[in-house]
């Protein structure tokens, strides 16, 4: 090791590791498999913070590491000295990482003050580094995890932090001497809030395969790799490449790539900044599929670097086979899923014409364009679901599912599975292989949860969840599965009241309502009715097989009077039943006659209570009228029989009480 002084490579390859390094503990790493964090070790009298862990392949452990990175500038110089043998490659190296503008970290003792912070973190506090070094961590990030790291010796692995309004990937952990915490570290790499969940969730997948292979990957024997500086110069090469190469160290490092191996395409790589992300290369007779890059710093090229795993051509050749198939294959399925989940509507079928309603339409086509939590509210009937459709196909996501669900027509237990999905065997009944639930579904699209206000509170927690972390978990599953999914919510309850009456979660209310739409209800915006009218005749029509266009001013007159409690819904409906009566009778126009129902809600639900007999009877001799004429389908000499008066009279009341149009 380069903290050895006295001993040349050859004096200690070979050699037991206590006879090298009596205090080392790498035996120990090897009897117990245990991997030690973070831990101070002093090498050359010089303290620095060394990482140990085993070497496992097919689940034994065949060897271990210790590596370390020496906390002052001038040590890790040293180090690297004699592990590159290229100073000026290290200060790059260094400095890109340290000091870069992508990577934060800060340190404490066991007390919780601040030993040191580099500068990329200092820039994001807006502080300098004689105003935090010295003070205690809460002072400075009141909102720190390190001192539960300090008092429990907890290591947190990959958790979201945010920085400066970004988000981030955060590691903690303690810093052991002695069996004794004397410190913490916590680092980080700025990521944006996606790719940094993502990435989180793979870390915390794959941690234990990732550790076993990052730490044997540079010597490990089926990778090779090279870097070249600016000018083509070899600066490090693994043994596996000189292995293959047939060469030792010292005759390849300082020599140009073309000088070793005349074919390279590294010089390329340099002049175009050209990436080759798989190509098929000879290496001493054996294919292989490498990937070579330029290496940047401050936008210009400081060298570059071709790593590549070996492998025989028919392996390469059907693993990429394997990757065209998957790719078709998962291609069929996203656009299979999307044409089974695709909104219906657009914003030009939301038919209105009112200063109400063109209002909350402009609101809704700016927000369409917005990623936030959209909770829309309104009467039943009124739309609601429409401008949901039609927001989703306005989107950036328009192109992704729109993915439904009512939360108030499924139980419990079902609304739990549909929405987050099962694993096999999570309970009796399970579908082989498990199931998907809505939000998976839904991924890179929108999710509409219709009626939530009629959610359980048991499922409003968890919801709550989901909405703040984007991570769902299947029933009986074990993993978190990232989303990325918008959410449009809707109800048509007063969700301010459920909260006052504990019937709603207050927190899981103010996470949905970041955007609200209030739709009005038809009866305030009654000047939209005939518009809306001869737009659902057309639609009906088409549905029907129908052909009648025509509907009577007094009608329209009707309808604008009426309250309409179901709103739009209740007049498509209406509406279809008017033709289907006009259709029946071979007419071809509505008419009054056709919604006696309205008819008769419309006159009678306001009529005031008359106060006088001749009031009252000619409240009720309207009424007969109007019931004998719907019994006649308006034919008037026969109502005028049912009644036992003469046709001409009934003329007359009928012109007297405004039911010429019945």
């Amino acid at each position: 090791m380069s903290g050895c002084p006295g001993y040349g490579k050859k004096e200690v390859i070979g050699r037991y590791i206590l006879d090298i390094i009596p205090e080392s503990r790498l035996p120990e790493v090897l009897q117990s498999g245990r991997i030690h964090e973070a831990d101070i070790w002093s090498v050359n009298g010089r303290d620095t913070i060394v990482t140990r862990l085993p070497i496992i392949k097919n689940g034994k452990i065949i060897g271990a590491i210790a590596k370390s990175l020496f906390l002052d500038v001038s040590g890790a110089k040293m180090m690297l000295k004699k592990l590159q043998e290229t100073q000026q490659e290290f200060q790059a190296l260094f400095e890109a990482l340290i000091e870069s503008p992508y990577m934060v970290y800060v340190i404490v003792d066991k007390n919780g003050f601040i030993t040191n912070m580099n500068k990329t973190y200092l820039d994001a506090l807006a502080l300098d580094r004689g105003e935090v070094v010295g003070k205690h961590i809460l002072e400075i990030i009141p909102e720190s995890k390190l001192p539960e790291i300090l008092s429990t010796g907890r290591i947190d692995k990959a958790d979201i932090w945010p920085i400066n309004g970004r988000d981030t990937i955060v590691t903690r952990l303690p810093i052991i001497k002695d069996d004794k915490i004397i410190g913490a570290i916590a680092k980080s790499l700025f990521l944006d809030m996606s790719g940094a969940r993502i990435l989180m969730h793979r870390l915390q997948e794959t941690e234990k395969e990732f550790r076993a292979i990052s730490e044997a990957l540079i010597e490990c024997p089926y990778m090779v790799y090279v870097i070249v500086d600016k000018d083509g110069i070899i600066t490090s090469i693994n043994q596996t490449y000189l292995d293959a190469l047939g060469m030792e160290k010292s005759e390849v490092v300082g020599k140009h790539i073309s000088k070793i191996t005349p074919t390279s395409l590294l010089p390329e790589v340099l002049k175009t900044r050209q990436i080759d992300l798989a190509d098929i290369y000879t290496i001493n007779g054996q294919d292989t599929i490498v990937t070579r890059l330029p290496i940047i710093k401050d936008g210009e090229i400081i060298g570059a670097i071709a790593r590549s795993l070996f492998m025989d051509i028919s392996g390469a050749k059907i693993l990429m086979n394997k990757l065209q198939e998957t790719k078709k294959e998962l291609n069929i399925y996203r656009e299979e899923l999307r044409q089974g989940y695709q909104a219906k509507w657009q914003f030009k079928d939301l038919i209105g014409q009112s200063p109400a309603f063109l209002k909350v339409k402009s609101v809704a086509e700016q927000v369409s364009h917005s990623v936030s939590t959209l909770l829309i509210t309104g009467e039943s009937g009124t739309g609601k679901e429409l401008f949901a459709h039609a927001i989703h196909n306005s989107s950036d996501r328009s192109s992704y599912p729109f993915v439904m669900i009512n939360c108030a027509a499924l139980p419990d237990s079902l609304l739990e599975s549909e929405l987050f999905g099962y694993e096999e065997g999570a309970f009796t009944g399970a579908r082989k292989g498990g199931k998907p639930g809505k939000f998976e579904l839904a991924m890179g699209g929108t999710i509409f949860l219709d009626e939530i206000g009629d959610m359980p509170l048991s499922m409003q927690t968890r919801l709550l969840t989901v909405l703040q972390d984007r991570m769902v978990e299947r029933i009986g599953g074990t993993r978190p599965i990232y989303i990325d999914v918008r959410v449009i919510a809707a109800t048509n309850r007063d969700l301010e009241e459920l909260v006052a009456n504990n019937k709603f979660r207050q927190d899981l209310y103010y996470r949905l309502n970041v955007v609200r739409l209030d739709i009005p209800p038809l009866r305030e915006r009654s000047e939209d009715i005939p518009l809306l009218a001869k737009n659902l005749i057309k639609k009906i029509n088409q549905k029907l097989g129908t052909k009648i266009n025509k509907i009577s001013y007094k009608t329209i007159e009707l309808m604008q009077n009426y309250g309409w409690p179901g709103n739009v819904r209740e007049l498509e409906n209406l509406l279809e039943r008017a033709l289907n009566l006009a259709d029946m009778n071979r007419e071809n126009s509505i008419t009054i006659k056709h919604f006696p129902l309205m008819v008769e809600n419309t006159y009678f639900r306001d009529e005031p209570n008359p106060s006088t007999l001749p009031d009252a009877i000619e409240q009720l001799e309207k009424q007969l009228i109007i019931q004998a004429l719907e019994k006649t389908n308006g034919n008037k000499m026969q109502a005028a029989k049912v009644l036992g008066i003469y046709t001409s009279a009934l003329y007359r009341k009928i012109s007297k009480y405004g039911l010429d149009e019945l």
